[in-house]
């Protein structure tokens, strides 16, 4: 599941309340107590956008499209932010694992910056050669 998306959630936080009012078409919408999978349930309640459809293998493509994401929605995810019930706002970059001694990826500077001004946090999830695309 490469790619990058906004993750929202909150133990108290009401997805339908914000998506209500928002331009954001979610991907997945959960709530808590649902399943999650065939083994677990969703313990917060929250929202995925995609921000990105690049590949695991063009991070630097995902950063682009979070950039200019950060720019476009600037206003509607200060909005999300200041939501009282939201206790956890993300980008989730979705990469493939690469073979070999060491793998490095680069936040660059205006990403960090917007993101952190956003109170948006940045997860890096690596996914091994046999993850599905």
């Amino acid at each position: 599941m490469p790619g990058c998306v906004l993750r929202a959630s909150g133990a108290k936080f009401l997805p339908a309340e914000f998506l209500g009012r928002s331009s954001f078409t979610p991907c997945n919408v959960f709530h808590s107590g649902e399943p999650r999978g065939s083994a677990s349930v969703w313990d917060t309640s929250g929202f995925t956008v995609e921000v990105s459809a690049a590949s695991g293998e063009e991070f630097h493509k995902q950063i682009e499209d979070a950039i200019l994401f950060l720019h476009r929605y600037s206003d509607e995810l200060n909005l999300l932010a200041q939501m009282k019930e939201l206790e956890d706002l993300r980008l989730d970059f979705g990469v493939s694992r690469k073979n070999g001694f060491l793998q490095c990826s680069y936040l660059p500077p205006e990403l960090l910056r917007l993101a952190g001004n956003l109170r948006i946090g940045i997860e890096i999830s690596i996914y091994g050669a046999d993850a599905v695309e």
